[in-house]
């Protein structure tokens, strides 16, 4: 994310724009860096990898997820199970401070109880050496921010179908509270 020469690690805090809350739960993804989409910090012929090097310094990140139904029947039988795939419509920005010699990553307010963690994203920040993981307990975050969701008429739309299930987790109530009326 940077001009110029690569520096060392302890120079740079390290940045995973991507996690995953749990095998079979939702996809964590970063879509935005200071306003900027993700991919316009990597040449166009060079896919970005995994993680970003970032100077020290106050960063905003615009990230969102993907929910899955049938992950695991999907991998064991692919010819007989499709695994559906829901894309959040709405977003967390979250603003935080960088230190050089850290790691980053977004993750899910585990300081909430369970069904409630879902309404907040945060920033998990460790030492280099620790693993995406180690973001997937309680701990303290350098940022949190709960969502936002534009109120078009799709968004409302597809929060009114999840709203209306039964007997399923409602991953997305809590941040499609206030963009419809129970």
């Amino acid at each position: 994310m940077y001009g110029g020469d690569t520096r060392p690690n302890s120079e740079i805090a390290i940045y995973s724009p991507l996690n995953r809350a749990d095998f079979n739960g939702p996809s964590i993804t970063t879509t935005h860096i200071d306003g900027k989409i993700i991919k316009t910090y990597f040449p166009p012929d060079h896919p970005f990898g995994p993680y970003i090097g970032m100077l020290p310094g106050e960063k905003t990140v615009r990230i969102t997820f993907q929910d899955f139904d049938n992950v695991i029947p999907a991998i064991i039988a692919p010819n007989l199970t499709n695994m559906s795939i829901r894309n959040f419509q709405g977003y967390y920005d979250v603003t935080f401070k960088v230190a050089a010699g850290k790691f980053y990553a977004p993750i899910f307010n585990y300081n909430l109880p369970q069904d409630k963690m879902m309404s907040e994203v945060c920033i998990a920040e460790l030492d280099q050496t620790a693993s995406l993981s180690e973001t997937r307990h309680p701990q303290k975050y350098a940022a949190c921010s709960k969502a936002s969701i534009p109120p078009t008429e799709e968004n409302i739309k597809v929060c009114q179908e999840i709203n209306a299930k039964t007997g399923t987790v409602k991953l997305f109530e809590e941040a499609c509270q206030g963009l419809i009326r129970k």
